[in-house]
């Protein structure tokens, strides 16, 4: 049986895995500029992200705001309404000349991601992908962001490790295990070689 080395397994491995990268950047005196993904920002700051998958497929992106509201900021009137995304292209969200801006009472928004391999359909952009109400007894969902100690001593910027990109199970899609690395200020969503189904997580922005 013939070897090969570990180097190579461990590449073939990681190039069978489908992936996205996303990187929020946030408008800083008229330039944008890549931020911690738990940084807690500041009520009007203006927000975007940077996406990038190595498979193609359909994104749908909705924000549920600290005051309950939701809004779909991908595929709209205003971003577009063709909301394929091919493999290794990068795209910006909401749009190329978008951003988003963060109001609405302290605490944290969550952006809710879809990356299908299939169209959802007519009533995908009206979706509210939110998870299941919290068990009685919960810890309440309207917690305000919270500086972590250590990175302000040592950075001198507030940043809310329980902020950034979580896993996230639709109520009504199943999605699959996912796997999460932090390469600086970009974060890597990767799926096990061979699964299938919806790509589905959440980025959670704190602001006050």
């Amino acid at each position: 049986m013939k070897s090969f080395p570990l180097g190579l397994l461990i590449a073939a491995a990681l190039a069978a895995q489908q992936r996205v990268e996303v990187t929020l950047e946030r408008r800083d005196t008229g330039t944008w500029k890549s931020a911690d993904p738990g940084h807690v920002f500041a009520s009007g700051d203006q927000v975007r992200f940077r996406f990038k998958s190595n498979f193609s497929g359909f994104l749908y992106v909705v924000n549920e705001g600290t005051t309950g509201d939701t809004a779909t900021l991908f595929p709209s009137a205003e971003t577009g309404t063709d909301n394929r995304v091919e493999a290794g292209r990068e795209y910006l969200i909401p749009g190329n000349q978008g951003a988003f801006r963060l109001t609405g009472p302290a605490g944290f928004d969550t952006v809710y991601w879809i990356v299908s391999p299939v169209r959802l359909g007519a009533e995908a952009p009206k979706y509210k992908p939110l998870p299941p109400p919290p068990a009685p007894g919960a810890a309440p969902t309207n917690m305000q962001p919270r500086c972590d100690d250590a990175i302000l001593r040592a950075r001198g910027e507030c940043v809310d490790s329980t902020a950034g990109i979580k896993n996230n199970e639709l109520p009504a899609l199943r999605s699959r295990e996912l796997f999460f690395l932090r390469k600086e200020e970009r974060v890597v969503v990767a799926a096990p070689p061979q699964s299938t189904g919806p790509f589905s997580y959440q980025f959670r922005l704190a602001h006050r």
